[in-house]
């Protein structure tokens, strides 16, 4: 497949790209007229999808045994931001995952390529006060290049994604603060009450992402392939259909993919990934505003001035620097201005999931809990929505009352827990919630105390088949009994993860007082502590 530019560039780059993952960094680039003449890859769905799309290109699996011997001119990477994310463990540049970086380093000091095109998250700038970009920075400047990096985004590529990563552009011998010049007025949030709004569904304890006329950042989902896409609220739209879920061409379209350009990732038998790859890769028109301003960089000088910055202060959205020193730009996440697309416009009637009765009860369940103040119009169409689909959904309960029994069982983890919760602050415990401490989970442990490593996990008695108060439908039994036994495993599963992790899990079941349970957490606590502390 070839991905021809609009018109001829003034300058063609030969690229060699590393962690290229689904390519829209490399798509971005060949629109703009640069040439990928390298990949590297070592994810099968993603080796399937970059195989297909750009045909004839190689492909390296292991970027730790890379050594190009194509003449090149970019050097690209999408370093993994496992490591560095908000969703993963923040272990830093040093992690496992992003610590992978050093390959870059390594490849860049024996080719030299004329520039270096990094992506991250934001994080990169923020966790351990900048520690990332500090080594980032100090590295490219090791091995002789000047740099400038910005904050963009995906927005002003005209995608309605609210989608914030910083781009790092090195250079050789040319001034690479070209990538600071260009800020567009960012227009004002639509007033018409009935565009429609993005938001994470997922959510509901620290905020909930609500965007308008677009969605949140997509998110790569868990290892499993299980999609994490945010849910779209539609003010107006029929009752039923009002908070809906995208399927996987919606977010191809949010990231500027055509699409259908991951589908060669499936294959029978194997769980979809196409989630994952879409989320964690670059907004197409993002890279092509990159691959404009490589092939033609014009005058390498900011729209407006740069003052002179030392590290030792937070590090800004966008600077610049080389082995003489650094600046702060003022220049914003905004370089220009594309016709923004409407996100009405991406989701085509007939083509929307509803949420279901359950996901909107928790996320309305979460949400109370925080005490987070939302428009009073959104509060009312979640509720008409959990009315309107509690009516429309087919019951496997064995009865009426059955079905009335699990309808308040829903909530009743949350409930127990905050018993547990109101228990344990009462006798001045100190812990977080809802932290996920195995990386790429897909659960997160309800109650954890950091420093003694001990998790308390609250479970209700029917959903997790307590074995003092479990109960069996009597009819539907052997669906109910493939149910419940896989949250059984589910359970052991993460307990054993967890303890292979060093963590000690303490069980909590709804039943329990929780005044007792308070009490032997307690002491779980201090004994916990004060062995690490001997």
């Amino acid at each position: 497949m070839q991905h021809r530019p609009a018109s001829e560039p003034a300058r063609a780059l030969r690229v060699v790209s590393l962690f290229s993952g689904a390519g829209g960094l490399d798509l971005g680039l060949e629109r703009a007229g640069h040439r990928i003449v390298q990949l590297c890859e070592n994810w099968a769905p993603a080796q399937r999808v970059l195989a297909e799309r750009f045909p004839g290109v190689p492909i390296a699996d292991d970027v730790r045994e890379l050594e190009p011997t194509t003449e090149y001119d970019l050097l690209t990477a999408g370093f993994p931001c496992v490591d560095l994310s908000h969703a993963g463990r923040q272990r830093g540049i040093f992690g496992p995952q992003s610590g992978l970086v050093e390959e870059v380093f390594r490849i860049v000091e024996a080719t030299a390529p004329a520039f270096v095109l990094l992506e991250n998250v934001t994080n990169l700038l923020r966790l351990g006060r900048g520690a990332g970009i500090a080594h980032v920075v100090d590295s490219l400047e090791r091995l002789g290049y000047a740099w400038a990096y910005r904050v963009l985004d995906s927005r002003f590529s005209g995608v309605p994604q609210r989608r914030r990563r910083v781009f790092i552009l090195a250079a050789r011998d040319d001034d690479p603060t070209f990538l600071l010049d260009g800020d567009a007025v960012v227009p004002p949030p639509p007033d018409d009450t009935d565009v429609y709004s993005g938001f994470y569904w997922t959510e509901g304890r620290r905020g909930v992402g609500l965007v308008a006329d677009a969605i949140p950042t997509l998110k790569g989902g868990s290892t499993l392939g299980l999609p994490s896409a945010p849910a779209i609220w539609r003010p107006g739209a029929p009752v039923g259909d009002r908070i809906v879920l995208p399927d996987i061409s919606h977010a191809e379209r949010m990231q500027g993919f055509p699409v259908d350009w991951t589908a060669p990732a499936r294959v029978a038998g194997e769980p979809d990934r196409r989630w994952k790859l879409v989320g964690n890769a670059v907004t197409v028109g993002v890279a092509e505003w990159l691959g404009r301003r490589l092939a033609a960089p014009g005058t390498p000088v900011t729209s407006r001035p740069a003052e002179p910055w030392d590290s030792t202060r937070p590090w800004p959205d966008a600077a610049s620097g080389d082995a003489s020193g650094r600046w702060r730009s003022p220049a914003t996440d905004r370089p220009e201005q594309s016709t923004p697309t409407p996100l009405a416009s991406i989701f085509d009637e007939g083509s929307t999931t509803p949420l279901s009765r359950r996901a909107t009860a928790g996320f309305r369940s979460r949400v109370r809990e925080s005490g987070i103040t939302l428009n009073p119009r959104f509060v009312e169409d979640l509720q008409t929505h959990e009315t309107a689909m509690d009516t429309l959904t087919v019951s496997w309960a064995s009865s009426p009352t059955v079905r009335r029994r699990m309808q308040h069982t829903l909530p009743a983890g949350g409930s127990a827990e905050q018993r547990i919760r109101r228990a344990l602050t009462a006798r001045g415990a100190r812990y977080r919630l809802q932290m996920r401490l195995v990386p790429d989970a897909r659960w997160r442990s309800d109650i954890v105390f950091t420093r003694a490593r001990v998790v308390v996990d609250v479970r209700g008695c029917f959903w997790h088949a307590c074995p003092d108060h479990g109960t069996r439908p009597k009819t539907n039994t052997t669906r109910w009994d493939t149910k419940l036994a896989a949250n059984i495993d589910r359970d052991a599963r993460m307990v054993a993860d967890l303890r292979r992790h060093g963590w000690h899990v303490e069980v909590v079941w709804e039943h329990e007082d929780p005044d007792a349970a308070a009490e032997q957490i307690m002491r779980i606590v201090a004994d916990r502590r004060a062995k690490i502390a001997s």
